[in-house]
């Protein structure tokens, strides 16, 4: 092989978060959107992520490494790309509730990800534990921020929007 699987693992993670990132122009819709009192999100949100990217890669590494199966690769690369597919599709489509359901499926496929590496490899298990800790309280701060932005979850446009509302009346 010309690249070493450590290098190659690294990679592959690193273009599906490259790709699964929102693009900057679906970014600064969710930026305008009201967020409950409690979150400061660019301390604790780009902080968490930075942590969770780590850990999905070591234990990637850590059960490549013992078990030599690629096909355990291929499973990481699915569940982060569900990981990742909550805020893309939240930015994507301008829809808070999409990204519900996305953060149920990317926590589950996370959760049965971790209960089948553990007998390969506990501490690859263990690694996965802060993207099942993390992926909840985002659950959370969304829906609370659904019921402060229930107008714009709704129509797509954020507070500062200052286009005309399209109506179907004549």
């Amino acid at each position: 092989m010309l690249l070493p699987p450590w290098s190659v693992i690294l990679i592959a993670l690193l273009v599906v978060t490259q790709i699964m990132n929102p693009s900057e122009r679906d970014f600064v819709w969710y930026r305008t959107l009201k967020r409950p009192g409690w979150i400061n999100m660019h301390l604790w949100f780009p902080a968490a992520w930075f942590l969770i990217n780590i850990t999905i890669y070591m234990s990637t590494l850590t059960c490549w490494s013992r078990t030599g199966d690629w096909n355990w690769v291929a499973a990481y690369v699915v569940v982060l790309i569900l990981l990742r597919s909550h805020p893309w599709g939240i930015c994507r489509f301008r829809r808070l509730a999409i990204g519900l359901p996305l953060w149920l499926l990317s926590w589950l496929a996370t959760l049965i990800l971790a209960l089948l590496v553990r007998p390969a490899s506990p501490l690859a298990s263990w690694l996965l534990v802060p993207a099942l800790l993390w992926t909840p309280v985002e659950a959370i701060v969304t829906f609370q921020m659904i019921g402060l932005n229930l107008r714009q979850s709704r129509s797509g446009r954020g507070p500062d929007d200052c286009r005309h509302a399209r109506t179907g009346r004549l």
